[in-house]
């Protein structure tokens, strides 16, 4: 029996660092010409594989369901995957499509421009790839952003319920952008719901975060959204949580969502309350956005604990208020 299965996407990243002028938040590279860069690197991504190995490092039994294509990038994934133990059995190999690619620029600041190809993970779940038995065999499902159909979503929730395994979702941008209104039915089959800031605001029709837990929270149990380097927000109906961020110097922001929430969630399905979880999924983001990378700095339960004792103070200590 599993503790979690991650589902959603599955990428080859390369990191590309480069040293360009940056003018108004846009960098600027003219047409025509040749770029020498500073630096490069080779990794995977995607939230379902970053959240994957987030878990097995908590300790957790993880598996992912993805897909990927038959070529060396799903090679490349497959083999990454392993070496962490995150169990691959659920995992399509497509021979139709490439494995999903991100071409991300850095070397301009903390942010970071990505440029990315969906491929074989826009077609999960289609010509009978997902082994249901197989899924069946999980306390929770993490479901992050997906990029494939609506309806694989739904029947995946759908069948999560049925068999009565927990939810957290993080939606992506084609979640998004589907709007409140369609992505109701889905919510409304969701234990932890995980936001950023802009995300919750288009779902919501809020700016203030507080106006947007409470409209959220009408129709999912427990509900986050993080603020970037404000912090991160929780209510449960009972009670509001917010977790500053910590000081640290800031290297590249690439993975810091999906680290947080592998950090958050993990700490829920060990039973801990949620100011643990706001801890834990701190302490990881943290600890991600300090290297570059979104899965080298992930930290183990160890981890954890030397990370908060180093860097916890007075000023980011999570608040609890009722309201």
């Amino acid at each position: 029996m599993l503790d979690v299965i991650s589902v959603g996407n599955a990428t080859t990243d390369v990191f590309i660092q480069l040293k360009c002028p940056v003018q108004k938040g846009k960098v600027l590279l003219p047409v025509g010409t040749k770029k020498e860069i500073q630096g490069i690197r080779y990794s995977t991504g995607g939230g379902a594989t970053n959240t994957a190995v987030g878990f097995k490092r908590l300790g957790l039994r993880t598996a992912i369901l993805a897909a990927i294509g038959k070529d060396l990038g799903g090679k490349i994934v497959l083999d990454e995957l392993r070496k962490y133990k995150v169990s691959t059995r659920l995992i399509a190999r497509l021979e139709e499509y490439n494995t999903a690619y991100s071409a991300i620029l850095t070397g301009f600041g903390a942010d970071r421009i990505i440029l990315t190809y969906g491929g074989a993970t826009t077609h999960l779940g289609e010509e009978k790839q997902i082994r249901w038995g197989w899924l069946s065999q999980t306390r929770w499902l993490h479901v992050s952003s997906f990029h494939s159909k609506p309806g694989i979503l739904a029947k995946i929730l759908e069948f999560a319920e049925s068999r009565g395994i927990s939810i957290s979702f993080n939606p992506g941008k084609s979640e998004i952008m589907l709007g409140m209104p369609k992505l109701l039915p889905i919510l409304k089959k969701v234990d932890v719901l995980l936001l950023n800031r802009s995300e919750a605001g288009i779902l919501t029709g809020e700016k203030q975060v507080k106006k947007q837990l409470r409209k959220l929270q009408k129709v999912v149990p427990l509900v986050v959204v993080t603020e970037d380097k404000k912090g991160a927000h929780a209510f449960d109906g009972a009670y509001y949580y917010f977790k500053p961020t910590y000081n640290v110097k800031v290297v590249d922001t690439t993975g810091a969502g999906d680290a947080f929430h592998s950090g958050f969630v993990a700490a829920i399905i060990r039973g801990l309350r949620v100011e643990t979880a706001m801890a834990w999924g701190a302490a990881n983001a943290h600890s991600v956005i300090m290297h570059l990378g979104a899965k080298n700095r992930l930290l183990s339960l160890e981890g954890i604990n030397k990370f908060t004792k180093m860097h916890e103070t007075k000023k980011t200590r999570t608040v609890k208020k009722k309201i």
